[in-house]
């Protein structure tokens, strides 16, 4: 039970730095002895009741005038820079001990050393006081507000993933919905092309079921997934689709996360499979010459619709890839979105290595 106290009124005194400073009293305690030991000759068991009591009330007015720096000063004028308040205010501080101090050891002492001696030595103590506790105090602050900086980053970057999670989960029903459905109206028509598909398929899910769930992919993976993608999306479509799919580069090592492009492709095909062109088209364009950069761009041809619909706001793929690229590449990225009146067409580049 009594360890149990004592226990609890450690940490209590730990928590609130009443352990630290009272270990700093005592080292500078121990610091008085041996600067008696070395200056004056005085050994430890020599010490009169006069000369501790001496020692033990030149502590406490050292105490005062760092409590005085620490928490009036410092919080009150040098925190909000009032320097020259700061200043003036610290040698009165200064002053202060030296008075005291000065009238203690006469009272206490049988010999008074000269004033001016006495002053400068005094000066010097407290001043060497003031600013070892002044660096302690900030260097304290320092860790304290480093400290602080990482559990707001830790909590910013818990919310990134939950909100990056929640985007991907949102993802992949979507897209099997859409694959599943353009596999069903094929059964519809028993159309030879199933089989393939349904191969096609079992790849789509198993990346986006095992690869995407990790943070990032080796870019050949998510460009193997990409390709499977569009033969499942040309074989439904219309014969006259024209579709182009361009690597340029050999830096396919990069790690991206997963699912980025597809949402960009997946709105081409819903828009550009549609045109009533006679020559209608999807190109798909990925350069990797660079080591670190990976540009990207995708372009079909449109009909000019009667209700204006603009393919950039049609459907929660886009705004969910959009949100991804901000959390994900922060001023890392570049997205462009270019609608003329027969074509609409999306440029994006992202640094791998500005994260």
């Amino acid at each position: 039970m009594p360890e149990g106290i004592l226990y609890r009124f450690y940490q209590r005194c730990k928590h609130q730095f009443v352990f630290p400073h009272l270990l700093f009293w005592f080292v500078s305690l121990l610091f008085f002895l041996l600067l008696l030991f070395y200056t004056r000759g005085v050994k430890l068991a020599h010490i009169d009741l006069r000369t501790a009591t001496s020692i033990l009330i030149t502590l406490v007015y050292l105490a005062i005038s760092v409590y005085i720096n620490l928490l009036w000063l410092i919080p009150r004028f040098f925190k909000k820079r009032r320097f020259f308040l700061f200043s003036l205010l610290q040698v009165a501080n200064i002053i202060l001990f030296i008075l005291l101090n000065y009238f203690t050891s006469h009272a206490f002492e049988e010999e008074h050393p000269e004033f001016i001696s006495e002053a400068i030595a005094e000066a010097i103590l407290v001043t060497i006081f003031l600013i070892v506790t002044t660096l302690l105090k900030f260097m304290r602050d320092s860790i304290a507000l480093q400290d602080a900086e990482l559990k707001v980053k830790e909590i910013e970057s818990q919310k990134v993933r939950a909100e990056l999670q929640a985007l991907k989960s949102q993802v992949n029903p979507h897209f099997f919905f859409n694959t599943l459905n353009s596999l069903y109206a094929l059964s519809l028509d028993k159309s030879d092309k199933v089989p393939d598909m349904i191969l096609k398929l079992s790849d789509l899910m198993r990346y986006v079921i095992y690869e995407s769930q990790d943070t990032q992919v080796p870019l050949n993976k998510q460009l193997e997934f990409l390709k499977s993608y569009v033969f499942l999306e040309k074989m439904r479509a219309d014969e006259h689709l024209e579709v182009k799919f361009l690597v340029v580069g050999e830096n396919l090592h990069m790690r991206i996360d997963p699912l980025i492009f597809i949402a960009f492709i997946e709105n081409a095909f819903k828009h550009g499979s549609k045109a009533k062109s006679s020559t209608p088209y999807i190109y798909i364009e990925f350069h990797v010459e660079q080591p670190d950069t990976i540009w990207f761009s995708v372009e079909n041809n449109i009909d000019l619709p009667d209700d204006h619909v603009d393919p950039s706001k049609n459907g929660f793929g886009l705004d969910n890839v959009k949100k991804r690229l901000d959390l994900l590449y922060p001023k890392c990225h570049s997205l462009e979105l270019v609608k003329t009146e027969t074509a609409y067409r999306v440029n994006l580049s992202i640094s791998i290595d500005c994260v």
